[in-house]
């Protein structure tokens, strides 16, 4: 593959996944205005049950949305489903800035959600189907790195600044996605999937920049793996009713239950109430940044190494790294609910805050996206995709609404402790279950699903 063609892969990875980017921010978003509403720095005034509203709203619509962006992007195409975002995105945070009431921040997350949803589900299978083997699990890894860079940019700023400021800063980013995303080529498997082959052949060379005989013959292999999958209508039926199908969905559905319920939505949003005080060293707002620093950086080394160490590895040690942090976790909130001096302490819930970071950037922060985009068959990919991205919603929904809740009735410690269970049941399942899909074509992995043993050794590298 030429340098040009991996230029222009990179470049089209990081326009898409910019759509990821303004959903990272409105995570990143109560963990700088929480504080900011409990202290009436805001033009709204809210109760501790509205904020959790606020904060939930967007898994809410992030749960609506995936199936509506599945039947888009197989109807309208890839780059349409995301151009669309930059406007949804824009009006979210209008509506924050000229409509200061609690129902519009209900709406505004409401339809941030809904917009994350349709990034979660339609991005993975865009850079899927326009990356390079080679270069596919480094190319998935920086839809994370995005969500986890968005995060970060509301961590730092959202305390330096005013709340209107926050959202104005906020609101310039879906405009410039906007305008650089209507330069997207289409993915040339959506055009094969639609018949239009000599538009799948323009779009595979502006990808490449390879020599014609190397962009035909790659075209060719498309082609067949198309017209296979094409054979059978694409259907939710036929997902639920093939083993292969429902082994692939069943490894992906996991890894997403532990990436959204090991506990990073609800340490996302409430670092500021779970961090105890006085903290050591810096202010609480200091180790919200660090968290979102060691998020971004510890996904970019990732990143160079998902091709080399592969998707299982990295996935099972993160998931396992999760379960020994949150176990931690739970252990201090435990002692500090039966009375226990912790002081002696302190430092203890500060490192492992640090250290989930560290372990859920490395592995479950991106594995499941990378997955997303290379385990499913063209005719139904848009539906795992919609299962998935409806599972990340539900799970972080759940854990959110459930975390104050929780919290205030049985302890900190409670929730931590469902955080280590669920970890530790996604470490197990990746061991059992989870295949290696490094080096390997598309065709590759269907037939390691179907077979159920490793038939394609993953030393085997192949060129699609």
């Amino acid at each position: 593959m030429s340098r040009k063609g991996v230029f222009r892969q990179i470049l089209a990875t990081l326009i898409a996944t910019t759509s990821i980017l303004i959903s990272g921010m409105w995570l990143g978003w109560p963990s700088s205005v929480v504080e900011k509403f409990i202290n009436h720095e805001t033009d709204v005034e809210v109760n501790m049950n509205e904020l959790s509203w606020i904060v939930s709203m967007m898994d809410l619509g992030n749960v609506i949305s995936p199936l509506i962006a599945g039947y888009l992007m197989d109807r309208v195409g890839r780059k349409p489903s995301t151009v669309m975002l930059g406007p949804l995105f824009l009006a979210t945070w209008l509506l924050t800035l000229y409509v200061p009431t609690t129902w519009s921040l209900y709406t505004a997350r409401l339809m941030a959600g809904m917009g994350k949803g349709i990034s979660y589900t339609v991005v993975p299978v865009f850079l899927g189907e326009i990356a390079g083997v080679n270069i596919r699990g480094a190319l998935g890894s920086v839809f994370c790195v995005q969500l986890h860079l968005g995060f970060l940019i509301e961590a730092v700023v959202g305390p330096l600044i005013s709340y209107r400021a926050l959202n104005a800063m906020s609101a310039v980013v879906p405009v410039a996605f906007l305008v650089a995303a209507v330069w997207l080529s289409e993915s040339p498997y959506y055009m094969l999937k639609r018949g239009r082959s000599a538009d799948a052949a323009q779009c595979l060379q502006w990808y490449r920049c390879d020599a014609d005989a190397d962009v035909d013959a790659e075209l060719r292999r498309m082609d067949a793996d198309v017209r296979h999958e094409m054979e059978n209508p694409g259907s939710f039926r036929e997902l639920f009713t093939s083993r292969k199908d429902m082994r692939a969905l069943g490894i992906v559905v996991m890894a997403c239950v532990s990436q959204r319920a090991g506990g990073i939505s609800c340490i996302l949003a409430y670092s500021a109430i779970i961090l105890p005080e006085p903290a050591p060293l810096m202010g609480r707002s200091g180790y919200v940044t660090l968290f979102g620093v060691a998020l971004v950086v510890i996904n970019l080394a990732a990143a160079t190494l998902v091709d080399r160490c592969g998707r299982r590895p990295l996935l099972f040690g993160s998931e396992a790294a999760m379960a020994a942090i949150t176990a931690a976790f739970a252990f201090y909130y435990w002692l500090a609910a039966r009375g226990v001096d912790v002081s002696g302490l302190a430092w203890m819930p500060y490192l492992c805050h640090a250290s989930f970071a560290v372990a859920f950037a490395a592995g479950v922060g991106f594995v499941p996206v990378v997955y997303l985009g290379e385990m499913f068959p063209v005719n139904i990919r848009s539906h795992c995709s919609a299962v998935a991205s409806i599972t990340l919603a539900f799970c972080s929904f759940a854990t959110n609404k459930m975390f104050l809740i929780v919290s205030h009735r049985y302890g900190t410690h409670a929730m931590f402790c469902l955080f280590t269970v669920v970890n530790a049941a996604g470490a197990a399942y990746t061991y059992r279950y989870a295949i290696e899909t490094k080096g390997k074509t598309f065709a590759d992995i269907q037939r390691l699903l179907r077979d159920g043993d490793d038939g394609v050794k993953d030393g085997g590298q192949h060129r699609a």
